[in-house]
């Protein structure tokens, strides 16, 4: 049986609008200038960064800074977040041929399956799992091997757009296709696809 792991942000939906409008708009109640959204989403796809200085130039955030991004964060994902061209189509096939899908977020899991339901996506998923107390963010493999455990796949791939995903699918030694079409920066790896249809043919071949 086999298992393909979807992240979410950059490679199922397209929330760089609602990062983009988020961070800045906290930038400005600070009396910040705006950032690029090129540079706002290559720095939070980037393994090891410190975001708190680099969005905001502070060293560490205070709990109402986190509780007023996570505000309106939420907020801006209702307005402006989408699915990818021709991703509902993707699940819709990995569902035809009988595969577990799973999805794997560095988000919040509490709040995934709203934001799934809301763009029309959840019931394609076997399993959502998010970012918790008890499950480390990503290049961590442990949402992987969850997601494999949960789903008693003998064989998974790991579809994401970053090198945090490239990363954690290295760590759980599985698969991994990079997608090109999301606002991760362009990293080399063995499976790439520019677009859902060549997404596809790669999930069938590996």
């Amino acid at each position: 049986m086999k298992v393909v792991i979807f992240d979410m942000d950059g490679t199922v939906i397209d929330s760089s609008t609602a990062i983009e409008k988020t961070i800045n708009g906290i930038r400005k109640d600070m009396g910040l200038d705006e950032l690029a959204k090129a540079y706002i989403t290559k720095v939070i796809n980037e393994p090891g960064r410190n975001l708190a200085f680099d969005l905001y130039g502070i060293q560490t955030p205070s709990t109402s800074l986190k509780k007023g991004f996570e505000a309106e964060f939420e907020k801006n994902y209702d307005l402006y977040a989408t699915t990818y061209n021709g991703v509902k189509e993707l699940l819709q096939k990995c569902k035809d041929n009988d595969y577990k899908i799973v999805l794997a977020s560095n988000a919040p899991e509490k709040t995934l399956s709203k934001i799934l339901e809301k763009n029309e996506i959840l019931h394609f998923f076997d399993e959502v799992i998010g970012a918790s107390k008890d499950v480390p963010e990503k290049p961590d493999p442990t949402m992987l091997h969850l997601a494999i455990d949960k789903t008693g796949a003998t064989k998974a791939v790991f579809v994401g757009d970053s090198l945090k995903d490239k990363m954690a699918a290295d760590n759980a030694k599985i698969d991994y296709i990079q997608v090109n079409w999301g606002f991760g920066v362009a990293i080399e790896s063995k499976y790439s696809a520019d677009t859902t249809d060549q997404a596809w043919q790669l999930i069938e071949k590996i």
